[in-house]
């Protein structure tokens, strides 16, 4: 079986959740036997594969062309769509938007449209994107997106909620099968130095990982620490792991760096090597995920699996971390600061196996390749 996956422009250089997911879910299908190659364009030729599975389907206009010239070929597509709440994503930019957001905001009150803005706005530094854009601007940026969902013969979905969202939003009915993703073997198997492993000599600390940017909240979790710190009195120290915003989110990465400029009590690591988070996360109390939209509770699963207490937002979170987490809304001070004091003063989380069970990389695979079998099959 050789299968082609095929994520956006510039995953392998910018990196994401997305990445994370593919790498991970190739490298476990190669373990059982699944001859896989990963591409970002679409100089591909589908014949070549027995079958196309593509990623990735808010805000990358790319998707449908992958989808369509696999599609003309008569390949079988899978679609990992790892699509967010269209609800969430307005709510965020309706209230909570920097830099050239703000002109999206105002001339745009659908979203959609919104979404189209901005990559003809990004396509104006990238030339690769100059030709999706475009298409999208003609064709319809949500037409396209529920035509790649009709070509598909599986959607895998990562929660019930992202099925119930896709259906919502496209007004089309996907057979869908839930994937959820994997937390890595090191966040749940323990070596033998690591309870002497502290990298930052630091312990008990609150740790948010995630890149720099208005959606991950980080200016407003360091307002709701400092908040707990002026009530309690206590010396809490704020981490935060994650690359900084650059060009593309420059207001919002000035504002944070001046916060942490400030105060001594905020840390900052732009680069961690993957394998090496899980001695962050067992040196901290509460581990931080007040993003105003996600797929899921991914950061908050490894902080979980390390022993850290989570707190998050959002119901997809919620159905991959049930009662194991506090959460929050990520408009409010007051909530996420309720929600971290918590937090500061609960036990260790108490994992059940089945948890740690369900949620790895292994797992993941296996159900994808008995998605691939199906389809095939039936082909």
């Amino acid at each position: 079986m050789k299968i082609l996956m095929l994520g956006r422009y510039h995953l392998m250089e910018h990196g994401g959740g997305d990445k994370v997911q593919i790498e991970n879910t190739a490298r476990e299908l190669r373990e059982l036997g699944v001859d896989v190659e990963i591409k970002t364009d679409e100089d591909f030729i589908p014949q070549n594969y027995d079958l196309i599975h593509i990623f990735q389907l808010d805000w990358t206009p790319e998707t449908y062309l992958y989808a369509k010239k696999a599609h003309e070929a008569g390949k079988p597509i899978i679609l990992s769509p790892i699509h967010h709440s269209i609800k969430e994503v307005k709510r965020f930019d309706d209230e909570y938007v920097f830099d050239f957001r703000r002109l999206s905001k105002v001339i745009f009150g659908n979203q959609f449209h919104r979404d189209t803005f901005k990559n003809v706005y990004r396509s104006l530094a990238d030339p690769k994107k100059i030709k999706p854009t475009i298409l999208s601007v003609t064709h319809g940026f949500q037409k396209m997106q529920k035509e790649v969902l009709e070509m598909s013969q599986k959607v895998l979905v990562q929660t019930d909620l992202e099925t119930k969202d896709l259906e919502d939003t496209f007004g089309v009915k996907i057979d869908a099968v839930k994937v959820p993703n994997g937390v890595s073997r090191n966040f749940i198997e323990q070596d033998a130095g690591a309870e002497k492993r502290n990298p930052l000599n630091l312990s008990d600390y609150i740790i948010c990982v995630g890149r720099i940017e208005p959606r991950k909240n980080q200016l407003k979790i360091i307002e709701a620490v400092e908040k707990l710190r002026n009530e309690t009195g206590e010396d809490l120290q704020l981490v935060f792991i994650g690359v900084s915003a650059g060009l593309k989110h420059f207001e919002y990465g000035s504002m944070f760096n001046k916060r942490k400029a400030e105060n001594a009590w905020i840390h900052h690591i732009e680069k961690v090597p993957y394998s090496e988070m899980p001695d962050y996360y067992r040196n901290a109390k509460v581990g931080v995920s007040a993003s105003w939209f996600e797929t899921t509770g991914l950061t908050s699963l490894e902080a979980l699996f390390c022993g850290t207490n989570a707190v998050a937002s959002g119901e997809r979170a919620r159905e991959y971390l049930k009662d194991y987490a506090s959460y929050c809304d990520p408009g409010s001070i007051d909530s996420i600061a309720d929600a971290i004091k918590t937090q500061l003063k609960a036990p260790g989380p108490q994992i059940a196996p089945e948890l740690r069970e369900e949620y790895t990389w292994e797992k993941a695979a296996a159900k994808t390749l008995a998605v691939y079998e199906e389809v095939l099959n039936k082909w």
